[in-house]
């Protein structure tokens, strides 16, 4: 059987998409690619509600796409960090160990005013 990056974490996400927001309008402008929308919606099925953290690999991104190539993930992820819609960022206690924040202000956070707050302050800090 054929894992699935959202196994266990639901079938779909809700996301709010308005007609001017950063999203649809770097698309509408070409800035981004069908390709790194793909990407977007991977890490937002990989999303951990609570933390706001997404723990998955540019391989893992890529073998679900279907492409082999990393590389074109990393370039999507590179458009995407362009346009502030995602960040990395890296592990206190292990620094190799690697992750990616999605805008907040994108997704619909969980958790109350306090975790969305924390969730701004983590994706800033990932920014810098």
């Amino acid at each position: 059987m054929k894992e699935s990056l959202s196994d266990g974490l639901g079938a779909f996400a809700m996301v709010p998409l308005e007609p001017e927001g950063p999203l649809l309008v770097a698309l509408r402008d070409g800035r981004l690619l069908g390709r790194d929308f793909a990407v977007l919606w991977l890490l937002v099925a990989r999303l951990d509600w609570r933390t706001g953290r997404a723990w998955v690999s540019t391989a893992e991104l890529a073998a679900a796409m279907g492409n082999s190539c990393p590389g074109r993930v990393q370039e999507s992820l590179a458009r995407l960090r362009k346009e502030t819609l995602v960040a990395r960022g890296t592990d206190k206690r292990e620094s190799k160990r690697v992750f990616w924040c999605v805008n907040p202000l994108l997704v619909a956070a969980t958790g109350g005013k306090h975790r969305r707050q924390l969730q701004l302050q983590q994706f800033e800090r990932a920014l810098e």
